[in-house]
């Protein structure tokens, strides 16, 4: 099993692709770039960069990432993407079938938001999730898990974490979950082995940006399976073909895929059409704070108040 191998990023083909502005709308937000990570493994082997085998392609304002990929009776799906402009589509899915699979995914947006305004500032970052799932199918053991996470300077501020997982005890499916982004997907019940995540807009409260202060905003979608199955493998019921219809990689409509273990968010795709988008905006809203001197003045107006009621609570002495 994989559940546990770390990632780290200079053993991955990242791509990093600087792209236009047009996906934020706030006060002077510097362009931001997208990174797409892949790794697999297939029946023990090391897990390897998956990108270089992959289909990519790139454009100026993103990527976009397939692979299908069998060894023997096991096999692994990738289809992660992020591209931000006009309008912005983005996610990771992976999925795994058979006796041996592990394979983790995915699409990081990054952007700064820089106050070159005279106030304080309250900044919010909205934006659609499509729908998702993370499940696990058939007899053996395994591992789903998607965790879309928002930071501030690398301080999460929301996320939605939802993981399934099997052994031969039975599946167990747990949460860990933090503030807006956490109504995405819920387990419903301990031992659920199929999860949906709801799509929709998300709204998240960035907090205040001081004056000539700039932050570093990172939006992160995760998705991980690994597994060793016997049977029960199901189809997705979707073909993921067309994906030329986005004018990106071509996958033929005949391909369908099957899988013990899927983790996914966002895959925006209904035959050759995307029908959900991201539209990430950056809203920042001026903030009236007291003015220092007036904060002075509370906390010596307090100050005089605490002393006055510790004198009349201090209890006589002979």
């Amino acid at each position: 099993m994989y559940d546990d191998i770390p990632v780290p990023r200079a053993r991955l083909l990242s791509l990093l692709v600087a792209v236009a502005c047009g996906g934020l709308s706030a006060t002077a937000a510097a362009d931001p770039t997208i990174t797409l990570l892949a790794q697999y493994a297939l029946n023990g082997a090391t897990p390897a960069d998956a990108l270089p085998e992959g289909s990519l392609f790139t454009s100026p304002t993103g990527a976009d990432f397939y692979m299908n990929k069998a060894d023997g009776a096991s096999s692994v799906f990738f289809h992660t993407y992020g591209f931000t402009g006009g309008s912005t589509y983005f996610g990771a899915r992976a999925s795994g079938e058979g006796a041996d699979f592990y394979a983790r995914t995915s699409s990081l947006y990054t952007g700064t938001y820089t106050n070159d305004t005279g106030s304080v500032m309250l900044l919010n970052f909205s934006f659609n999730v499509d729908g998702g799932e993370v499940a696990l199918w058939g007899e053996g053991v395994g591992t789903a898990n998607t965790r879309l996470q928002i930071r501030r300077n690398g301080v999460v501020v929301s996320q939605g974490d939802t993981l399934v997982t099997q052994t031969a005890s039975g599946v167990t499916c747990s949460e860990n979950d933090i503030g807006a982004l956490g109504a995405w997907a819920s387990c419903g019940a301990a031992d659920a082995n199929y999860v949906y995540g709801a799509g929709g807009a998300y709204s998240v409260d960035m907090g205040l940006v001081g004056i000539g202060e700039t932050i570093t905003i990172d939006y992160d979608i995760v998705s991980m399976v690994s597994g060793q199955y016997l049977s029960g493998a199901i189809s997705s019921g979707n073909c993921y073909g067309g994906y030329g219809g986005y004018g990106l990689v071509e996958v033929p409509y005949t391909q369908c895929v099957s899988y013990n273990g899927i983790a996914r968010s966002g895959d925006p795709f209904n035959g050759a059409q995307p029908f959900d988008t991201a539209d990430f905006a950056l809203t920042a809203t001026a903030v009236s704070l007291p003015e220092p001197g007036s904060l002075a003045l509370l906390g010596a107006a307090g100050g005089g108040w605490w002393l006055s009621r510790r004198r009349k609570a201090r209890p006589a002495t002979d």
